[in-house]
């Protein structure tokens, strides 16, 4: 796979994950954490809002792997 087609299926996988997080963390956020006090809320979108940061680090590394 030449790096630029690693770049372009990186950068749909990226867009797609963040995405798909989103909506899984705002349906949890809107079904579960709404009831809770202010610190499960602070919480957990403190947790939720850089959970994300780890797949999308290894997507990006893998998008920047050197050509073998």
């Amino acid at each position: 796979m030449t790096e630029r087609t690693r770049k372009f299926f990186g950068m749909l996988m990226l867009v797609g994950w963040v995405v798909f997080y989103a909506a899984v963390g705002m349906t949890i956020g809107a079904a579960v954490v709404a009831n809770a006090g202010a610190l499960a809320q602070i919480l957990f979108f403190l947790i939720t809002g850089l959970i994300w940061i780890v797949p999308a680090g290894l997507i990006i590394r893998w998008m920047e792997k050197p050509k073998t």
